[in-house]
C-alpha cells in the first residue's frame, strides 16, 4: 500500500498551489479495479474496523467517499488508486482525537497507480468539486509568505495549524511544503515534551 511522502524541511522558492493543513490524522484507502475498496490505513500501520481510534474511519469512508471516488477512477482508466484523507474531529489536535466527537474525513491528496501523488492543478481538476482540503489559491513560496503564516498575518482563512504548498510540473517532480502557525506550535509545546513536540511540529 502507497504511503505518503515525507515533506521536506529544505525551504525553496517556488509559485504554489496552497491548501489548508487540516489538524487530524493522515488516512489512506486502497482501490483496485477487481477488488474495490479493500485495504485502509494511517501513515504508518493498516488498520481495520476493531481499530479502537480509526475503526470508525472505514464505515464513514464508505458512506461519504467510496462511491464518488471509484467513480472518478474508471472514468480516468485507473486500474489501482490510494486515497489519502485527513480524519479529524472539532477537537483533534496534534495527531489525537476525542472519542466522543463526530469525525470528518477531508480528501487532500490521490495517487493513482505508478503516477505518484497528482500534482495540484490535476488534482483540483479532478477532485476539486468533492469535499477537499480547502484551496486557498496559488501564491509565490517565500520566507516572508512563511513568516506570515507563522505570525497568523497572511489574510488566508486556514485552520489553526497552519498550510501546504504544492507544485508538479512532470510526472514525478513534485514539490511539497508545509508552513505552521506560531499558535500552534506553541500549544505543542506547552502540552508535550520537548522531543515530543520537536516530532509532531516537523510531522
Amino acid at each position: 500500500m502507497k504511503t505518503y511522502p515525507s515533506i521536506s524541511r529544505n525551504f525553496v522558492e517556488f509559485e504554489a498551489y496552497v491548501f489548508d493543513k487540516l489538524d487530524g490524522s493522515n488516512t489512506r484507502f486502497e482501490w483496485t479495479k477487481k477488488k474495490g475498496w479493500y485495504k485502509f490505513g494511517t501513515r504508518h500501520r493498516l488498520f481495520d474496523e476493531t481499530d479502537p481510534v480509526f475503526g470508525t474511519a472505514i464505515p464513514l469512508f464508505h458512506n461519504t467517499w467510496a462511491q464518488a471516488l471509484a467513480d472518478i477512477a474508471k472514468k480516468e482508466r485507473y486500474e489501482e488508486m490510494t486515497v489519502f484523507l485527513e480524519f479529524w474531529g472539532p477537537n483533534s489536535f496534534a495527531g489525537n482525537h476525542n472519542p466522543a466527537d463526530q469525525k470528518t474525513l477531508t480528501l487532500f491528496d490521490v495517487a493513482p497507480y505508478k503516477q505518484g501523488l497528482l500534482g495540484p492543478k490535476d488534482f483540483l481538476k479532478l477532485f476539486g468539486h468533492l469535499d477537499i482540503a480547502k484551496f486557498l489559491g496559488r501564491h509565490h513560496w517565500t520566507r516572508g509568505f512563511v513568516d506570515r503564516i507563522y505570525d497568523g498575518a497572511s489574510g488566508l482563512e486556514h485552520g489553526f495549524e497552519g498550510v501546504i504548498g504544492k507544485s508538479k510540473e512532470g510526472r514525478h517532480d513534485l514539490i511539497m511544503r508545509k508552513a505552521k502557525s506560531k499558535q500552534w506550535i506553541d500549544k505543542v509545546k506547552s502540552q508535550y515534551s520537548a522531543e515530543e513536540a520537536e516530532k509532531l511540529i516537523n510531522s
